[in-house]
C-alpha cells in the first residue's frame, strides 16, 4: 500500500520539516527497563536503590541487612528517638523493592556547603540526626550544626556513614532475635504501632551507634530514594555534561600540567573533543590527548 500524499502546495527553496526522533525518557537513569515504544515498564513515583550521593539529595529510607531480616531506621513523631525496626513482614519481597509503610521510616538528605560528600540527614518529624562525641546517636535536635554533619562513603555493597565529630562510622547494634521465634500476636501490634515502640510497620529490633572505627557488615546500609530523584540527578548531569566547552578544559588541563610546548589546538582536535563529549569518554580522550603532545609526564 502506498503512503499518502499530502496535498500541500510546496515551492523551491523551502524548508524540508524536520523528522521528530522518538526518545528515550530519563526514567533510564535508574536503571529501567523499557519496551520498543521507549515506555517505562516502572512506576516513577515509586522507591529504587541509590547508587550515588546525587540520587538521595531528598527523601530517603535506610536499611541494613546486619540481620537476617532488614530492617530500617525509624523515629517516633513524639519523643524522637531513633531505632531499628525490623522489616519482617516485607522481607518476603527483594529488598530492592521495600518501600516506607509509615512516615517515622523516611529521612531527608540534603547537601552541605562543607564538603562534597557531607549531608544532613532530617527525620519527618524536622529533627536532625546527631552524633555526639561519644558515639551516641540521637534525633532531636532542630538546627544542623557538626554534630549533625554527616560524610558519605561509597562502599561496593552500599553506602558508610561517618560522623564529621566523632568520626565513628554509623553501626546497626540489632538485638539478635529472630523474628518468627517472636509471638504472633506481639508482631501484629508492633506492626500497627500499638506496642512497643510505637510506629506501625514492625518491631524495634535494635539500636544505632556512631562510634565503630571501620567499616563492616554492621556499618554498611542500604539507602532508597524516590526515583524522581535519580531522574533529576541524571538530568542535572546531562545539564552540565552539555554545557561544558570540550576545548575550555582542554586548555585548563594543558595549563596545569604542560610546562612548555604547543598549547594550541586544530581544528581536527576540537572536532574530536567534541564527539568524545557527547558520547561520554571525554576525559579518556584529553589524557590521550596530553600523552600524545607530552604535555603530562605522568601520562604513560
Amino acid at each position: 500500500m502506498s503512503e499518502k500524499k499530502s496535498m500541500r502546495l510546496s515551492f523551491k527553496g523551502d524548508q524540508k520539516p524536520k523528522k521528530k526522533r522518538k526518545t528515550i525518557s530519563d526514567a533510564t537513569a535508574a536503571g529501567h527497563d523499557f519496551d520498543e515504544k521507549g515506555t517505562s515498564s516502572v512506576n516513577v513515583e515509586g522507591w529504587a536503590p541509590a547508587d550515588i550521593i546525587d540520587h538521595f539529595m531528598g527523601p530517603i529510607m535506610i536499611l541494613s541487612t546486619a540481620s537476617a531480616c532488614p530492617s530500617c531506621l525509624v523515629t517516633n513523631e513524639k519523643t524522637h528517638a531513633v531505632a531499628l525496626q525490623s522489616l519482617y513482614d516485607l522481607a518476603a519481597e527483594s529488598i530492592d523493592k521495600i518501600e516506607p509503610v509509615h512516615v517515622g521510616q523516611v529521612f531527608l538528605a540534603s547537601r552541605l556547603p562543607t564538603g562534597p560528600s557531607r549531608i544532613s540527614i532530617k527525620s519527618a518529624f524536622d529533627r536532625y540526626l546527631s552524633c555526639d562525641k561519644f558515639g551516641v546517636v540521637t534525633c532531636e535536635t532542630e538546627a544542623v550544626g557538626p554534630y549533625e554533619e554527616w560524610e558519605v562513603v561509597k562502599r561496593p555493597d552500599g553506602f558508610a556513614l561517618q560522623s564529621v565529630v566523632r568520626n565513628g562510622y554509623l553501626s546497626a547494634e540489632v538485638d539478635g532475635i529472630n523474628d518468627e521465634d517472636v509471638d504472633v500476636e506481639k508482631r501484629r501490634k508492633d506492626a500497627l504501632g500499638k506496642a512497643g515502640f510505637g510506629v506501625g510497620g514492625g518491631r524495634i529490633c535494635g539500636s544505632i551507634r556512631a562510634d565503630a572505627d571501620g567499616v563492616g557488615f554492621r556499618e554498611v546500609f542500604q539507602i532508597r530514594c524516590q526515583v524522581q530523584n535519580k531522574i533529576n540527578a541524571h538530568k542535572k548531569k546531562k545539564k552540565e555534561m552539555d554545557e561544558l566547552n570540550a576545548a575550555a578544559v582542554d586548555a585548563d588541563q594543558l595549563k596545569k600540567f604542560q610546562s612548555y610546548g604547543r598549547t594550541s589546538m586544530t581544528a581536527v582536535e576540537e572536532k574530536l573533543l567534541r564527539r568524545a563529549q557527547k558520547q561520554g569518554n571525554l576525559n579518556e580522550t584529553l589524557l590521550e590527548r596530553r600523552e600524545k603532545i607530552k604535555a603530562d609526564r605522568y601520562c604513560k
